[in-house]
């Protein structure tokens, strides 16, 4: 199992060059297509109803203009990056809601890559929370400044049974063959009996027929947050991945994360595979 196809966001800036370099990087390790994405969304103009309609158009072409400004300079930046590294590459650019259009665009990727903590999303960047729910492709999720990278580094995988984590794990595979040492990494509430130790024996040998060797690790919960909990165990055995499911529901016609997977995503300085 591989990579043959990576989509990922790009936008104008230092912190879309380094996700883009990190997915050339990808490309190059996984000799996988790359496809640079950027969606410039019109917002619209507060309504004047001394204005008149002349005014209200002048100004959607004003946000048309620069929509299609910022689309343009992503695009160049793109190419100049993938260029420079003999990276397979191809681009798509448009007008729309960023986050619809990437989910649109990603049927035809294996590993869909966004920014998290992103300044610019939802209306100049694609939103973690709309692409996760809606896309049906795993996605990684890098933070602003990336401690480490998230190929060749140790990674850990947050494991709770059920849908979303069996995809991400299964979504992660080709990462975690080339991680230089595996933790499946489970918190454990008060109650839970030794049903979960030979659930994650089923998953370390799971892993171990696609030639992975996990490590098995079962925590108490603490009082703090299973987020945090997660992310201070990646951090102690200098992971670069934390791979986990992507959970959210419906809130207001809009897609909110749920309170691990948003934790992860605020705070976590290490690169996300989630999948949802």
């Amino acid at each position: 199992m591989t990579y043959a196809s990576l989509l990922v966001a790009v936008e104008d800036g230092t912190e879309s060059d380094s996700r883009l370099e990190l997915a050339c990087d990808l490309a190059l390790t996984f000799d996988a297509h790359l496809t640079g994405l950027c969606a410039g969304s019109i917002a619209p103009p507060l309504y004047d109803p001394l204005a008149g309609g002349a005014m209200v158009g002048e100004l959607l072409a004003l946000y048309r203009d620069a929509a299609e400004a910022d689309v343009e300079r992503a695009r160049a930046r793109f190419f100049e990056i993938v260029q420079a590294r003999d990276v397979e590459a191809a681009w798509r650019g448009q007008i729309g809601f960023p986050g619809e259009v990437c989910v649109r665009a990603a049927r035809a990727a294996d590993l869909v890559i966004l920014g998290g903590r992103n300044s610019r999303a939802p209306t100049h960047a694609p939103d973690v929370a709309d692409v996760l729910m809606g896309c049906g492709r795993p996605i990684l999720v890098t933070p602003p400044t990336r401690l480490r990278n998230p190929v060749g580094e140790p990674a850990l995988i947050a494991w709770k049974d059920c849908r979303e984590a069996r995809f991400a794990l299964a979504s992660a595979l080709p990462l975690l063959r080339r991680a230089r040492g595996v933790t499946l990494y489970a918190v454990r509430s008060a109650g839970e009996d030794e049903a979960a130790d030979a659930e994650l024996a089923d998953v370390v040998a799971y892993l171990d027929r696609h030639q992975i060797r996990a490590e098995a690790v079962v925590a108490d919960r603490g009082e703090a947050a299973v987020g945090g909990q997660i992310l201070e165990a990646a951090l102690e055995r200098g992971a670069g991945l934390i791979v986990a499911g992507g959970y959210g529901h419906t809130r207001l016609r809009e897609w909110a994360l749920g309170g691990v997977t948003r934790d992860l995503v605020n705070d976590s300085p290490i690169c996300l595979c989630l999948a949802h």
